[in-house]
C-alpha cells in the first residue's frame, strides 16, 4: 500500500500548534482572564457542545475558543482534545475552513506532544483520529489542496483507530477518485470492508457502524471492481488464495456479483457484471483484493 509521509505531517503539525497557542489574544480571548467555575475547560466545552448541537456555530465557536485559552498542563488531556476537535467542528459548520484545519492539526499536536512522553488512552487516541478524520473531510472541501493532504490524514486517522471503517473509505476514495492509485485504494477498501463484516476475538466493533451496512458494503466491493478493471495488466488474486493468480476480470466480477449481494438495487455493480462477463450468476465470493503477494509467492 502506498506509503504516506506521516512524519512530516507531526512536525507541520506541532508548529502550527504552537502558533495556535500563542495566539489566543487574537481569537478575542485574553490569558490573564480570571478563572471562575463557569469557566473552566470542562464547563466551556459543555456549554460549547450545547450551544454546537442546537447549530449555533458562532456561540459554540466562542465557547470552544475559551476554553482552548484555559488549556494548561493540569488539563485533562481527553478535555483539551475535545475542545480543539469540537473547535474545529464548530469553524468547519460555519464554512471557516482554514481555522478548522488548524484546530484539528492543533489537536493531533497535542497528542503527539504527550504520546511522546506517556502511554495514552484508547479514548485519547480515539478523539485524535477523529480530528485527523475531520482534518481530511475538511481538506477535500477545501480548494487548491493537494489530495495527499486528507490521504495522509485519513491513513493517520486509521492507524490511531484501527477500527475507524469510515477513514478507510474516504481514504480509498481519495486514492481512486483524485491520486488514481488503485492498488493502494483496494487495499483501503478492502479494511474498510473487513472490519464493517468480520467480528474480531477481542470483541472490538467499528467506530460509529453504519445503522444498515449493506448498502455500504455493496458500494465498498463496487468499487474494490472498479480498482481491479482500472489496471487490467496486473497480477490478481483473492485474499483467501494470495498464492494462486486469477482473471482480474475473475476477480472484478466476483467484486461486484457480491455488491449486488449486498444491494440488489446496486444498478451500476449490475452493468459492470454484465460488461465484463455473460455469466451473472457469479458463486458467494470472500471479499477480494489486488495483492503482491503473489509475486512473493512466485518468487519463492
Amino acid at each position: 500500500m502506498h506509503s504516506f509521509n506521516l512524519i512530516f505531517g507531526f512536525f507541520f503539525a506541532i508548529a502550527l500548534f504552537c502558533f495556535v497557542i500563542e495566539s489566543q489574544a487574537a481569537w478575542g480571548v485574553e490569558k490573564n482572564e480570571d478563572v471562575s467555575a463557569s469557566q473552566s475547560p470542562v464547563s466551556l466545552l459543555s456549554m460549547g457542545d450545547d450551544e454546537l448541537a442546537s447549530d449555533n456555530y458562532h456561540d459554540a465557536e466562542n465557547y470552544y475558543r475559551k476554553g482552548v485559552s484555559l488549556i494548561s498542563d493540569s488539563t485533562d488531556l481527553v478535555i483539551s482534545l475535545s475542545l480543539y476537535v469540537n473547535l474545529g467542528t464548530a469553524l468547519s459548520s460555519s464554512g471557516n475552513n482554514n481555522e478548522a484545519v488548524d484546530s484539528y492539526i492543533s489537536a493531533i499536536a497535542l497528542h503527539d506532544t504527550y504520546a511522546a512522553k506517556q502511554e495514552l488512552s484508547k479514548e485519547e487516541h480515539d478523539i485524535t483520529a477523529q480530528a485527523a478524520f475531520f482534518l481530511g473531510m475538511t481538506y477535500q472541501d477545501m480548494e487548491k489542496i493537494p489530495p495527499a493532504k486528507a490521504a495522509d490524514a485519513y491513513a493517520l486517522a486509521a492507524s490511531l483507530d484501527p477500527r475507524h471503517w469510515s477513514a478507510l473509505a474516504n481514504l480509498g476514495a481519495v486514492l481512486y477518485d483524485e491520486i488514481r492509485d488503485y492498488t493502494s485504494a483496494v487495499s483501503a477498501y478492502g479494511a474498510a470492508f473487513k472490519i464493517l463484516t468480520e467480528k474480531p476475538d477481542d470483541g472490538s466493533v467499528p467506530t460509529d457502524p453504519p445503522y444498515n451496512p449493506r448498502p455500504i458494503l455493496s458500494q465498498l466491493q463496487y468499487r474494490i471492481g472498479m480498482c481491479v478493471i482500472m489496471k487490467p495488466d496486473q497480477k490478481c488474486a483473492f485474499d483467501n488464495d494470495p498464492s494462486k493468480e486469477h482473471s482480474c476480470k475473475e476477480v472484478a466480477a466476483r467484486a461486484f456479483s457480491l455488491a449486488i449481494k449486498y444491494d440488489d438495487s446496486n444498478v451500476a455493480a449490475k452493468h459492470m457484471l454484465a460488461t465484463i462477463t455473460a455469466d451473472a450468476t457469479m458463486e458467494r465470493a470472500s471479499n477480494v483484493y489486488i495483492t503482491d503477494l503473489f509475486d512473493q509467492y512466485a518468487s519463492k
